[in-house]
């Protein structure tokens, strides 16, 4: 088997990381709850798990880049998670944030589809 490395992408896909709320800055006659963005960034997507004891769930681990140097973390556990890893919809929520001294965010997402 050959593997082209340079196709290879360190974070190849992209996910949406949002809350729902009220948006109080609006007149009162348009404020209804909506989709509120938290961070719109590159990411990499892997299956941690697939199943939960005795029913079937899926849950994954989300890599995101992060410069511990410049940058805090905004993420937290609730938040919810959108994307797509080759057709595949992925829609959860945040059960884990964990920053990495080597520059990266592994969050822990359980998926709500299934």
């Amino acid at each position: 088997m050959y593997i082209e490395r340079d196709y290879i992408q360190e974070y190849p896909f992209s996910g949406r990381f949002y809350t729902t709320g009220v948006d109080e800055s609006k007149p009162l006659e348009e404020q209804v709850e909506e989709e509120i963005e938290i961070l719109d960034t590159l990411c990499d997507i892997h299956e941690n798990s697939h199943s939960n004891g005795k029913f079937l769930s899926a849950d994954y681990i989300v890599y995101v880049p992060f410069d511990k140097n410049t940058e805090r973390v905004t993420l937290k556990i609730g938040y919810m998670f959108s994307s797509e890893m080759y057709g595949l919809e992925i829609n959860g929520k945040v059960t884990g944030v964990f920053p990495s001294q080597l520059g990266g965010i592994a969050i822990y997402i359980q998926d709500l589809d299934v």
